[in-house]
Order: structure tokens, then C-alpha cells, then sequence
């Protein structure tokens, strides 16, 4: 999720303040920037526009190719698992919203390296 949520429906969503100040940050430290997206590949373009568009850093992004429409939570925490164990990536910071938690800690991630963002209020 990393705080962002590119346009769905027809709207620009909008960027959470100091989203991309963050994620820069990472990158000039030397991390490798990850985008995981439980959205559908069809909407790739309109991801990568948004991401470009609003001066997010370049990174890997990945889509729900082959995530389930049923249960796309426990697609990401099966990917994220993949990840660490296949690939041997460490993951220093996970960002995304209250339902990303669960999916994190399934994932072994340390609460300590989750950042949670809150829903602003109406």
C-alpha cells in the first residue's frame, strides 16, 4: 500500500504528506523500493502514470496477477513469504493501512517495522 493509491474509478486519489519524501528516502539509504498492489495487472498503466506522475522513486511493482479475488490479503502474505524465503529480501519497513497488519505479521514482519497509516478523517 505505502500510503498511496493510485486512480481508481476516475480520480486522482490523493497522496498521503510526506509519502514520497519517505520512500525517496529509503532509496538514497540503499533500499530496494517494492509497490505491492493487490489491483488487477489490467490497471499496470495507470499505476506506473501515477507513480511517475507524483515523483515516486522507481522501484518493482507488482500486481495481482494470479492473486485471488476472494482472498487477496492472503495472496500478499503468500508473496511476501516468497519473497523473504526465496529471495532472501529482509523487509526494514512495510507500509500500508489497518488491514495490512495482519498480512504483515503473517508474514514476519516485526510490528516495530510497520508504519500504519491512518485514514484521515471526513
Amino acid at each position: 500500500s505505502s500510503g498511496i493509491n493510485a486512480e481508481y474509478g476516475g480520480r486522482d486519489a490523493k497522496i498521503r504528506p510526506g509519502a514520497v519524501e519517505v520512500v525517496r528516502l529509503w532509496q538514497e539509504l540503499g533500499f530496494v523500493i517494492i509497490y505491492i498492489t493487490a489491483r488487477p495487472d489490467l490497471q499496470k498503466e495507470s499505476v506506473l502514470e501515477w507513480l511517475g506522475m507524483h515523483n515516486f522513486p522507481h522501484g518493482i511493482v507488482t500486481f495481482s496477477d494470479g492473486i485471488s479475488p476472494t482472498d487477496p490479503l492472503k495472496d500478499i502474505t503468500e508473496y511476501l513469504i516468497r519473497l523473504k524465503s526465496e529471495c532472501k529480501i529482509n523487509v526494514y519497513a512495510a507500509y500500508g493501512s489497518a488491514k495490512d497488519i495482519n498480512v504483515y505479521q503473517s508474514a514476519g514482519i516485526q510490528l516495530s517495522n510497520m508504519y500504519i497509516v491512518k485514514p484521515k478523517n471526513p
